[in-house]
């Protein structure tokens, strides 16, 4: 018995000891339960949408106010004609436009009957889904409101036109989510397990210690996994265009640097890691629970951005999958070019730029 005791007391000094491990185990079920607690839900509020009204009567802004008085919908823009709408999708990053047809007062009031046209972004193929049917509620409530008589009542038609996903394949939505999450476990994780590895063993004092830069050293680590992260890429596009069909829109080689950019962060990111732990564990749970876990949740792979906790979509900004997935479905899916994505690219460059520069002097530093 007193063996046993002597071992446990052993044992509780060692995890006493690792205060990072420690803090990571006590810290993953409070995290687990608040992450999807707040994420994992199928209301959606204030998605961005568009309204061209051709009509502009009583009638049309009457209906205009009660979609803008609702939680679901945020106009952002009012275009001027049809062609304008496409620029709002690519640039405004709107999920729903709605057109107005001309005479629409007197359509209801004297025919009876109007038409609205509802052009629906199906690249997330549960939003439009969810958006819809919050469209045809609101149009319902104001058919009640003010039609609702002994005599005929009016009625709407609304024609629905599905926008980049016409076919509604799920594929489309989870294919940018796999292509994110395969560069974090590879670039990330890898880079930070190895570089912790190093310093684990001491081998990465004797590295430095040589003639050989820095920088090099750092580069000669990481390029290893960007590379088995850019293959396992190139076979997620390969299998996805040949066996389901998925389309890439854009241009193959600006989506291959795009893909490029967003290992280059990662690998930025498993550096850093590296620089704050002591060992390949802590470096495995900090990239699991600090990278990986929050590329699950907040970067609107799985669950849309908009319906979070105001705190949660802050969050969202300080990691890389959010502007990557955001950017990955507009050149894959809406055939975007540079001066669509040009600002989720510099977000991500900037970000590798700083993590980079705080790892190199960290380690500098530290070893």
């Amino acid at each position: 018995m007193r063996e046993l005791l002597m071992i446990l007391r052993k044992e509780f000094i060692h995890i006493w000891r690792d205060r990072i491990t420690l803090l990571l185990v006590l810290a993953l079920p409070i995290v687990l339960v608040l992450f999807f607690g707040f994420t994992i839900s199928t209301e959606i509020k204030n998605a961005k949408i568009s309204v061209l009204d051709l009509s502009n009567d009583s009638k049309s802004k009457i209906l205009l106010n009660k979609i803008a008085a609702s939680n679901y919908f945020q106009i952002v823009s009012y275009p001027n004609s049809e062609s304008e709408i496409d620029f709002d999708f690519k640039n405004k990053n709107i999920k729903l436009a709605i057109i107005i047809p001309s005479n629409f007062e007197n359509k209801l009031e004297v025919e009876k009957k109007a038409t609205i046209q509802v052009i629906s972004d199906v690249s997330d193929i549960n939003v439009a889904s969810v958006l819809n049917s919050y469209f045809r509620v609101i149009i319902n409530d104001f058919l009640n409101e003010n039609y609702v008589t002994n005599s005929e009542a009016a009625t709407f038609e609304v024609i629905t036109q599905m926008l980049y996903n016409p076919e509604m394949k799920s594929v489309y939505m989870f294919v940018p989510g796999i292509i994110a999450l395969i560069m974090i476990i590879v670039t990330a994780l890898m880079t930070s397990i190895t570089l912790a590895r190093e310093k684990e063993t001491g081998s990465m004092r004797m590295l430095l210690i040589t003639p050989v830069k820095k920088v090099y050293i750092i580069i000669g680590k990481i390029i290893p996994y960007m590379l088995l992260s850019f293959i396992c890429t190139l076979l997620i596009i390969i299998i996805s265009v040949w066996v389901f069909n998925m389309p890439v829109e854009g241009n193959l080689a600006f989506l291959l640097f795009l893909c490029f950019v967003f290992m280059l962060t990662s690998a930025s990111f498993g550096m850093i890691i590296s620089a704050l732990v002591r060992t390949q564990l802590d470096a495995m749970m900090v990239t699991m629970m600090g990278l990986f876990l929050p590329t699950v949740l907040l970067s609107g792979f799985l669950f849309p951005l908009d319906n979070m906790p105001q705190l949660f979509q802050v969050l969202a900004h300080f990691f890389p999958a959010k502007w990557f997935i955001i950017a990955i479905k507009d050149v894959m899916i809406k055939g975007s070019g540079f001066m669509e994505i040009w600002k989720y690219l510099l977000i991500l460059f900037i970000m590798a730029c700083i993590l980079i520069t705080i790892s190199l002097i960290r380690i500098d530093k530290k070893e």
